[in-house]
């Protein structure tokens, strides 16, 4: 049994026994700060960067109370709208530490992040966003670079192809130098891709803005310029993975960026995980509401489905280990689909799964569910938001970060 399957199990008959769910609350949400912890602390160790700002992705866990103790563990946050802006300033995040990526920032937007928003750092994904700036900026401004790589991503994640949205392709080489010249530009991002299976690809893709940042700062001293290009945003996009004694993919992205680009810790350094932060730090529990069979198959509904877990049915499930909960874990086990509450033919969980034989009545626990879960909520059939829990196991304490509501009524 895994550490996060022990304390799942201790955090569901824990609340139970407290109280803490009540027979409405048909699916409760957790959130693990021991594990959340480990992750953060272990991607600031990887990296060892002097000056380096990791700034979680907002999108990726946007509950407030959440972002509040990343903030408070002395970290940073990630916004890709002026909504998650806002989130950041809410969970007491300094505007110095918040990193604006939206790729469609409005003029409004820009004005408040200059009236208001001193030091935010502040990536422009085109050339001609850069011409709708102040003239003299009150936060750093950097561009984003499409470095035009294959990171191994799902196509849906793929963000480095030519025709991206996102960024300034590499290609365009002269004119983000010629741009670099004329604006105040004092950084620049690259974020190769989300789900990334290639590292080398990453890493290939980080060296090439580390040298067109060098290859800009020579320019502007060859012109008599101050400024610099003085940070590297590298992004995020990492696959989630379970922490343990051997070297972690984190450890060796660090590792290979430090042999192959060292200049990388000559400038500052921002990063942006989100879904290798997250992933393993959450689980959920639900009712088995009906279980049935279908031929050879033992269909269970539970109730959460495509509304919590949206990419799991419309793109392919990460990985949800799912654990039924006391003396249903003995029954011999089935063939097994489990169906989500939603009025939508594709909304699975996972299909012929082996299981124990689930019955009406029975608890089932979803492992892995930190990450673009609770973020992604739907409004298809505009289901309530189960109850939030947050749980320190090493203390053995847990509280009520939310309480079960429907947003949409």
């Amino acid at each position: 049994m895994s550490p996060l399957q022990q304390e799942a199990e201790w955090a569901y008959q824990t609340a139970l026994g407290k109280g803490l769910i009540l027979p409405e609350d048909t699916a409760v949400l957790f959130h693990s700060w021991q594990a959340h912890h480990q992750y953060l602390t272990h991607l600031s160790e990887a990296f060892a960067h002097p000056q380096a700002l990791h700034a979680v992705a907002i999108k990726t866990q946007p509950h407030r109370d959440i972002l509040k103790q990343v903030v408070a563990w002395g970290f940073g946050l990630e916004a890709a709208s002026m909504e998650e802006v806002q989130l950041a300033l809410k969970a007491g995040c300094p505007s110095s530490r918040i990193v604006f990526d939206s790729p469609v920032k409005t003029r409004e937007e820009i004005a408040f992040c200059q009236a208001q928003l001193p030091g935010i750092r502040f990536n422009v994904n085109s050339l001609e966003e850069l011409s709708r700036l102040p003239v003299d900026p009150n936060f750093p401004v950097g561009i984003r670079i499409n470095p035009m790589v294959e990171t191994g991503a799902p196509s849906v994640y793929h963000v480095s192809h030519n025709e991206s949205k996102f960024g300034v392709p590499l290609a365009e080489r002269e004119a983000i130098l010629d741009a670099v010249m004329q604006f105040p530009v004092v950084q620049l991002h690259v974020h190769s891709g989300s789900s990334m299976a290639r590292i080398d690809s990453a890493v290939e893709a980080i060296a090439s803005v580390v040298a067109l940042a060098k290859e800009a700062n020579l320019r502007l001293a060859s012109a008599g310029l101050s400024r610099r290009i003085e940070t590297i945003d590298i992004g995020g996009g990492l696959l989630p993975e379970v922490l343990g004694n051997a070297t972690s993919k984190m450890e060796a992205y660090a590792t290979a960026l430090k042999k192959q680009c060292p200049d990388l810790w000559d400038f500052g350094l921002i990063t942006e995980f989100g879904q290798w932060t997250y992933f393993y730090t959450g689980y959920a529990s639900s009712t088995v509401e009906y279980a049935v069979q279908r031929g050879a198959t033992r269909l269970a509904y539970v109730h959460l489905g495509a509304d919590f877990l949206l990419r799991d049915a419309y793109v392919k499930p990460r990985g949800i280990q799912f654990c039924p909960v006391g003396d249903a874990a003995t029954r011999p086990a089935v063939l097994t689909d489990i169906a989500g509450p939603l009025c939508f033919a594709g909304d699975y969980l996972e299909k012929g799964i082996s299981l124990p034989k689930l019955e009406e009545g029975d608890v089932l626990l979803l492992l892995n569910t930190g990450s673009n879960a609770y973020a992604l909520w739907s409004r298809h059939c505009s289901r309530t938001i189960p109850k939030v829990l947050g749980v320190d196991f090493a203390q053995k304490h847990m509280t009520i970060l939310s309480p079960r509501s429907n947003p949409f009524l």
